[in-house]
């Protein structure tokens, strides 16, 4: 026997007390043994369920359901919820069935001990029982760290895989000289649309999807379906509040690095308050910048008394008024009904408050100035004005998006000698005069005229002269105006700027010596080709239309131009193809697949990167292809294995595409979002089907990394609010006044 020095030991218990006795030490030994793995075992099972993470032997059987992952069906959070669960299951059962073991061991060993002591003298049984308790001291020590390297490589090939983000250094952007942590510099490089996990249930913000599902049930006039489904919901909720108090899960890695990296994170930003974090103009990177150079350069950029005027107070309350009557003449001329009446008054406007976004692509990171114009006084009047000029606009020069673009480029073929080329307006919207707007209106009234309903000239042009007017903001308590150029963030700047854009298009093809082969813009980018002997004659031209409107180029280099998200090359047959492109300032960050929401949505985004790859690069091989798509999806840290599935499986079906075999064309839906919480919400979608059909929902996550980005704009006070219902406690009795504040005209 290996574990005594005398080899023969069992042949002299059998010689000296039979066979029997010898078969009790025999079984003793190999219980003993069994002991000890059994409670090797139970460690490391425990410590697997303690960590969040699973045995092999457990996650190999489940590696039927990775296909269906991929079919972007409605069932793919049961699929996921289903698979969690079961496997959670089955280590609490292989635990207890452990601890079971273990004392049915303990017992049966406790038996045989009894056995031999009355079977054998009690020299042998101590030279026995000692032999056998270092053989078990030692056993248990080997199995114990083999145990412990298994779990390592199971929790490191974890982590590896999706429990540990891996930083995007590209895409984030350090502009002080202070040193950030590194859990720090990998949170924020995920941005600020990754989805942060709610461990604490007595934190979650369930008012969200309450106030969500209010929205949604009001919708239906029957206020018995109404009850109907509010209960059922509350029924719901209240369920899921309990499940997770009697029953709290397990944190794996992932959630654990996410409270760590928070905790951390937050802890790093208040101990260096001078730091603010910004979301970048471009290339969809973060940046962290000294607050004091941040508002010093706004300060800076608003001292360009072309643009922006200060002003001595907040002219809300004038704008506000002056939009009211605009859209009270509108009414009393039957111009509008009194629903859109109501829609485009405002009582209770804000002033808009300016904030600016750092380019990071450039030295120096110069801001461009925001306004939100949602508060605005004029908010609505221009949505309703700017609709009316869209609807106008039928041009030959816009693209839709980047695939009706791609078709189109594909088919073209350039005459000899000609070279593609770029054009691009120096900041369009800041740069285009009112006059200008005015003016384009007056010579397209023909066409707007159809969609205005029955507004005349005089009153629209009213109407649109307003709207730019009332552009004005505040920064550092100051207030200002902008008096030239539309605001970044008026819903009317993106339509003016659209229709100057296609005059001014419309000027520059009369006006060349020369046909243009095609012509095509994206808001203010134009990409066409020209003979290069042209070029100076096409700038004089562009640059005409209007002094403020000034163009800067770029020609094909190497036979390719960027244009959009993609590479235009200039082929030797004349032809042009495509392949899919991201600009050198580009992070190539998009939903992380770490990132905690659902399932369907990770799935689905990645698919849509795979089809735009695979869409726009003709030029490319399908190895090629391949290679991009690979790259692209582990800098969002998606498995090897689900990156090969999805990529393997894009020429087998289409994708993303909607289904039309059971489309309704009669049903006008309605869009409507609502909280995400894990299993509660798409109990709560699946639920309002029945009665609501025409909804259609679309999940949103509470907590992200967002709350972590610095709030730039100036707090809106309390006084400044309208329409705010308040209480004033008596301090004779226990009565309070709640009054609402007076609705300003």
């Amino acid at each position: 026997m290996a574990q005594y020095s005398s080899v023969n030991f069992y042949q002299e218990i059998d010689r000296l007390f039979g066979a029997q006795v010898k078969g009790m030490f025999k079984a003793y030994a190999s219980n003993n043994k069994k002991l000890g793995n059994m409670n090797s075992r139970k460690s490391f099972l425990v410590r697997c369920r303690k960590n969040g993470v699973f045995p092999r032997h457990i996650t190999d059987h489940f590696r039927c359901v990775f296909p269906l992952l991929e079919e972007n069906s409605p069932y793919i959070n049961q699929i996921q919820n289903c698979t969690n669960r079961f496997k959670r299951s089955i280590l609490n059962i292989e635990i207890k069935q452990t601890y079971h073991n273990i004392k049915l061991l303990k017992k049966q060993l406790s038996t045989l001990a009894t056995r031999i002591s009355s079977s054998v003298s009690p020299e042998i049984c101590q030279t026995f029982f000692s032999s056998q308790r270092s053989f078990y001291e030692k056993h248990l020590l080997d199995q114990t760290a083999t145990t412990k390297r298994k779990f390592g490589q199971i929790f490191q090939k974890m982590e590896n895989n999706t429990n540990s983000p891996q930083p995007n250094l590209k895409a984030i952007h350090n502009g002080t000289n202070i040193n950030i942590p590194p859990e720090t510099t990998t949170l924020l490089s995920l941005g600020p649309k990754f989805a942060l996990p709610i461990t604490d249930p007595q934190q979650n913000p369930y008012f969200h999807l309450v106030a969500d599902v209010e929205n949604i049930l009001k919708t239906n006039p029957d206020n018995s379906c109404q009850d109907h489904n509010r209960c059922a919901i509350t029924n719901m909720i209240q369920n899921h509040l309990h499940k997770i108090h009697n029953r709290p899960q397990a944190k794996d890695a992932l959630v654990k690095f996410c409270e760590s990296a928070e905790r951390k994170t937050r802890l790093f930003l208040k101990q260096n308050p001078n730091l603010a974090v910004l979301q970048s103009d471009k290339g969809n990177k973060t940046v962290i910048m000294n607050s004091e150079e941040y508002k010093q350069k706004m300060l800076d950029l608003l001292k360009d008394d072309h643009t922006y005027q200060p002003i001595t107070r907040d002219p809300t309350s004038r704008f506000q008024k002056q939009n009211n009557n605009l859209v009270q003449r509108l009414h009393t001329l039957k111009l509008i009904d009194t629903k859109t009446s109501y829609k485009l008054k405002t009582h209770s406007a804000l002033c808009p408050r300016i904030y600016g976004q750092p380019k990071a692509h450039k030295p120096g990171l110069p801001l461009r100035p925001v306004v939100p114009n949602i508060t605005a006084p004029s908010y609505h009047l221009s949505k309703f004005v700017g609709q009316m000029i869209r609807k106008s606009i039928h041009s030959q020069y816009n693209v839709k998006n980047s695939f009706e673009f791609c078709e189109f480029i594909n088919t073209v073929t350039l005459p000899p000698g000609h070279v593609l080329i770029s054009l691009d307006v120096v900041s369009l919207f800041t740069c285009i005069p009112k006059l200008l707007v005015t003016h384009d209106i007056i010579y397209g009234w023909d066409n707007i005229r159809e969609h205005a309903n029955n507004i005349c000239l005089d009153l629209f042009l009213e109407l649109v002269e307003f709207c730019i007017d009332a552009s004005y903001f505040k920064f550092n308590e100051q207030h200002y105006q902008q008096i030239f150029g539309t605001a970044m963030g008026n819903p009317l700047s993106s339509t003016t700027a659209d229709l100057v854009m296609e005059n001014l298009l419309d000027y520059a093809s009369q006006k060349l010596d020369f046909q243009l082969p095609f012509l095509k813009k994206y808001v203010d980018d134009i990409v066409t080709a020209i003979p290069l002997a042209k070029l100076d004659h096409v700038m004089e031209v562009f640059n005409s239309y209007d002094e403020h409107l000034q163009f800067t180029y770029e020609l094909e280099t190497n036979n390719r131009l960027p244009y959009l998200d993609m590479l235009l090359v200039h082929k030797d047959d004349q032809t042009v193809r495509t392949e899919w492109y991201q600009k050198p300032i580009a992070s190539g960050r998009f939903l992380d697949y770490c990132s905690f929401h659902p399932t369907y949505q990770k799935l689905n985004t990645a698919s849509n990167l795979i089809n735009r790859i695979n869409t726009f690069s003709t030029n490319h091989t399908d190895q090629q292809r391949t290679k991009i798509m690979d790259e692209q999806l582990k800098i969002n840290n998606y498995p090897k294995s689900l990156r090969n599935r999805l990529i393997n499986r894009r020429n087998c079906r289409p994708i993303n595409l909607p289904d039309q075999t059971n489309a309704t064309p009669d049903l006008q839906h309605t869009y409507r979002s609502i909280a995400y919480f894990p299993s509660l919400t798409e109990q709560i979608r699946k639920h309002l089907k029945k009665d609501y059909t025409p909804i259609k929902l679309a999940t949103r996550n509470i907590k992200t990394t967002k709350m972590l980005f610095t709030q730039m704009k100036d707090t809106t006070h309390k006084e400044d609010h309208k329409n705010i219902i308040y209480s004033i406690p008596c301090n004779d009795c226990n009565q309070q006044y709640v009054p609402l504040t007076t609705i300003s005209n």
